[in-house]
């Protein structure tokens, strides 16, 4: 009968083990969270975009400041805020549709992937001093580990910049 009992608590142990183990591997709990709005971009634009569109060109002084980033349905919008003295140009097909830089993250850091086109041409827009603007932007569905960034420029300078709009992991 000892023996018995001790087999039966060895049992249980054990089974308690596989539960637990197969509880944290399998996911089941897991749910969809592609779009984390509150990390922080701690690294600085992959230095590839500069060498390839912007080597020509001084980095901002003038950031447009985020003030919001919120998702809705399959974008995220995001509120930016023009804190500085000179106005800042933007490319896009509309005004909240800036042009976007999208990197994917590789080997444990952002990597230049592409850079969005359209056939419909892009028009240049201006955020003024002190003026807000929300700006609508979509992850691709094909990746995971992807930030979208936009492109800012004082206007009347040779100074332009990559701001990280989104990230999704």
């Amino acid at each position: 009968m000892v023996i018995y009992e001790l087999h039966k608590q060895k049992m249980v142990e054990f089974l308690l083990i596989l539960v637990l183990s197969f509880s944290l591997v399998s996911g089941i709990a897991a749910q969809d969270t592609r779009v984390r709005l509150t990390i922080p971009p701690e690294q600085a634009p992959d230095p590839a975009w500069r060498r390839e569109f912007f080597k020509e060109t001084l980095p901002l002084k003038n950031r447009p400041q985020i003030v919001s980033r919120k998702k809705v349905k399959d974008e995220v919008h995001v509120t930016l805020k023009n804190t500085g003295e000179t106005p800042l140009e933007y490319y896009g097909t509309f005004p909240v549709s800036i042009q976007l830089y999208q990197e994917i993250f590789r080997r444990g850091l952002w990597r230049k992937s592409h850079r969005d086109w359209c056939c419909l041409g892009k028009e240049k827009y201006m955020l003024l001093p002190g003026q807000s603007i929300r700006l609508e932007v979509g992850f691709s569905d094909e990746e995971r580990g992807e930030r979208l960034l936009g492109e800012f420029r004082e206007a009347g300078t040779n100074r332009c910049g990559l701001i990280v709009l989104a990230t999704e992991v």
